[in-house]
């Protein structure tokens, strides 16, 4: 073998080493990093019932804190349906109060003073009816006014037990079934209204239900809502999360609870702990910002931030390095 030979071998053999240990290091580098972007939580937030937009109070990009008031509807149609309820309700009221405290003193005077009237009435009426059936048996009184004086009693008669009736039903007041009616008859005015109110206070406006930032504004003023229609897009700040994606090759690389860093295009390093890894393997998301374009299994895993200076920003493309710190 001659000395060109030989010397166009080693340079063979030194290409291919250097050529492995690129590669070996380029793996090496594709294993301890992942791509993905920061997760984007967020609430799509509508009214509960249908009105035409009164105010909306906040714009794009307006930091907000849980319970803000963010809109309102127009309510006036809903104050007229409660002025209604409401007087509805003292009607309700007045007549449960009725059938608890039963009849007036002045009630019981009148029908007591009805009994003694017809009582004695009755007496005389008796009287005559005794003194005519003695008449006609001595033949001193026809039987047309034995019958009438007859027929006057008992006429009489009717009448007082009727006042005795009244009389006992007045001072014994209204019987339970009327005033369980009554109490039926308030307590459904009372939740009417109570709804009415709920649905002006609650269901005609949107809070925020969390702290966060208005990211998209979709409505304004005049515009007809419905709860089928999202007027905010609210995105929260104090939680954020990077979800990247591994190959099978990376799955040993990454533990729950590891730490992790978060990477910016900028350069920006952000520490993390990864939460979650999922069991089940997918095909790469079109989603994933990754070095190669070839279809492969990944899985999906989530890594929670500490972005104590706001670094990040949502939906931000991020690089995740799992043991660069160590």
């Amino acid at each position: 073998m001659n000395k060109k030979t030989i010397i166009a071998l080693f340079a063979v053999t030194v290409l291919a080493a250097v050529v492995i240990i690129f590669w070996t290091k380029s793996d090496d580098k594709r294993v301890d990093r992942a791509y993905g972007h920061i997760d984007i939580r967020q609430s799509y937030l509508s009214f509960e019932r249908s009105g035409r937009i009164e105010e909306l109070l906040v714009d794009e990009g307006d930091m907000v804190k849980k319970g803000d008031m963010l809109a309102r509807l127009d309510t006036k149609s809903l104050d007229h349906q409660i002025s209604i309820q409401e007087a509805q309700c003292r009607q309700a009221k007045a007549s449960l109060d009725e059938a608890h405290n039963g009849s007036r003193s002045e009630e019981i005077e009148q029908a007591k003073a009805a009994v003694d009237r017809l009582t004695q009435s009755y007496k005389l009426a008796k009287l005559s009816n005794d003194r005519y059936q003695k008449l006609y048996k001595s033949k001193n009184a026809s039987e047309q006014d034995k019958d009438n004086a007859y027929y006057n009693m008992t006429q009489i008669l009717g009448q007082l037990n009727e006042a005795r009736a009244k009389y006992d039903l007045v001072k014994a007041g209204a019987r339970s079934e009327i005033v369980d009616k009554a109490q039926a008859t308030f307590d459904t005015c009372q939740s009417n209204l109570e709804y009415l109110q709920y649905q002006k206070d609650e269901q005609s406006v949107i809070k925020a239900p969390f702290d966060g930032v208005i990211r998209v504004r979709k409505a304004e003023p005049g515009d007809m809502a419905s709860p089928q229609s999202s007027v905010f897009e609210l995105s929260m700040l104090n939680v954020k999360r990077a979800r990247i994606y591994v190959n099978e090759l990376q799955l040993h690389s990454v533990k729950v609870g590891a730490k992790a860093t978060v990477e910016t295009a900028f350069g920006d390093e952000v520490p993390g702990t990864i939460a979650y890894i999922s069991s089940t393997a997918m095909f790469t998301p079109k989603t994933v910002q990754s070095e190669d374009l070839r279809a492969e299994l990944v899985y999906e895993v989530r890594v929670d931030v500490d972005d104590k200076s706001n670094v990040l920003r949502l939906g931000q493309p991020v690089t995740v390095y799992f043991f660069k710190n160590e």
